[in-house]
């Protein structure tokens, strides 16, 4: 046995300083002000992994693994201190004074939806984090709050099934649901640290099991469950007698699945095959399902594939300095442009630059003014013939006599939507196109 530490406030009080200090940050990632606190979301392991499968870089993939190494060393140290999801939770029972004490492992649940997100993400679908990774959904949610006179009551669902989940169970998202907690957990299940409850110091006094926000301890036969633990540190903290340990400990783990065990990870396991066996039959769902064609960001490609890559996080929504990035709804089944109050600012890609999943291509200025998202479409029958849409267009894509109506070369346009804003009678629409391209 190594060198270990026994419990004290001090851990604890270090962890929820980095924990604020992180969560502010996080919060300051969406806001347009702050672009540079954007780069700390592609450290998170979920757009990280949606990344490395939609646009492979040893980058992304040293992020993920480094990820799975410090739990594998230190335990589940993200989410309570680094994930802003996680962080979220707890002031969500902090506030509600919410403990969860002795909680069920719901360990089916928990690896059925992994199984079937890895699946999804073998068939490079990683969309399919939209609805499960931490890093989306608290991007969903602030985004919702920072556009709160903007945006439609469903914006808010994600908010109210968290605050449901953690007033019901408390950490029963990070134990049961997320597919970033159920990886990093199976790395701490084996790892090298570990807390432990010490048969020598323990008082049986129930402090630990009642203050865990995970239900990962068992004050009665004094075990610690690393595999839920998030290590917030709060057992450590509370025990009046020091006899919760944080070290190296070895440990004969072994597994031991009963029939019934057997039978469900079976239909798992046929359930996975499945999937991957009809994974172009799902894509090609996916595809059919697009109820109409809408105009997406520069870089997006096409809508088919940016249905299957975006998150829907909103990072790019907050970022956009032109402000016609608008969130999903009912309509939209992924974030999209909408031309009714502004433009595509011709000297923007910070979309492209904040977009931490790879759905939104990284660009440089040159390659984003040179690619087309959408095409014009006049009506002349109300055309006054002012010629503003041409002195406007960046791209000189549309020309104009006195007098005489304005004369449009698609070639060389881009639908950035700059003719539509200026045009005093509305005779300009802007387009959705198949795929977007280079002019």
């Amino acid at each position: 046995m190594f060198k270990k530490f026994r419990g004290n406030k001090k851990a604890y009080i270090i962890r929820i300083f980095f924990a604020a200090l992180i969560f502010i940050l996080s919060i300051l990632a969406f806001l347009p002000d702050y672009k540079p606190f954007t780069a700390i979301m592609e450290l998170n392991p979920g757009p990280a992994v949606a990344k490395w499968i939609s646009d492979f870089s040893i980058i992304t993939l040293i992020v993920v693994l480094l990820h799975f190494a410090i739990a594998f060393l230190f335990g589940r140290f993200y989410c309570s201190t680094v994930c802003p999801f996680g962080i979220l939770q707890d002031i969500i029972g902090g506030i509600f004074n919410r403990k969860s004490g002795k909680t069920k492992n719901f360990y089916y649940i928990r690896y059925t939806i992994f199984t079937i997100v890895i699946a999804f993400l073998i068939l490079k679908i990683p969309a399919v984090l939209r609805f499960l990774e931490p890093y989306s959904n608290f991007g969903n949610i602030l985004s919702g709050f920072l556009n709160i006179k903007n945006v439609s009551v469903t914006v808010f669902i994600p908010f109210i099934i968290l605050l449901a989940l953690v007033l019901w169970k408390n950490r029963i998202f990070c134990t049961t649901i997320c597919p970033v907690g159920t990886a990093l957990g199976l790395c701490a299940k084996f790892g090298y640290k570990k807390l432990y409850i010490s048969d020598e110091v323990c008082v049986s006094c129930g402090q630990c099991e009642k203050e865990c926000p995970t239900g990962a301890v068992n004050s009665k036969e004094k075990t610690l469950d690393n595999e839920r633990c998030i290590r917030c540190m709060r057992c450590v903290a509370k025990c009046p007698a020091n006899g919760i340990i944080y070290g190296h400990k070895k440990e004969n783990i072994e597994f031991k699945p009963s029939r019934r065990t057997f039978i469900t990870t079976g239909i798992i396991a046929a359930a996975a095959i499945g999937i991957f066996a009809k994974g172009k039959d799902i894509a090609k769902i996916i595809i059919e399902n697009i109820k109409n064609r809408y105009i997406l960001p520069p870089g997006a490609s096409s809508q088919e594939e940016f249905l299957q890559k975006c998150t829907n996080c909103g990072l790019c929504v907050e970022h956009c300095k032109g402000k016609v990035l608008k969130k999903s709804d009912k309509e939209h089944e992924t974030v999209y442009i909408d031309y009714t109050s502004g433009k595509c600012q011709y000297d923007c890609k910070n979309c492209s630059d904040v977009c931490p999943t790879g759905a939104i291509k990284k660009m440089t200025l040159e390659e984003k003014q040179n690619t087309r998202i959408g095409l014009v479409k006049f009506d002349y029958d109300i055309c006054s013939k002012c010629g503003l849409c041409a002195h406007i267009c960046p791209k000189g894509a549309i020309s104009h006599k006195f007098g005489e109506k304005p004369v449009y070369n698609p070639q060389n346009c881009i639908g950035c939507g700059a003719c539509k804003i200026i045009c005093p009678v509305n005779a300009i629409e802007i387009v959705a196109i198949n795929k977007q391209t280079r002019i």
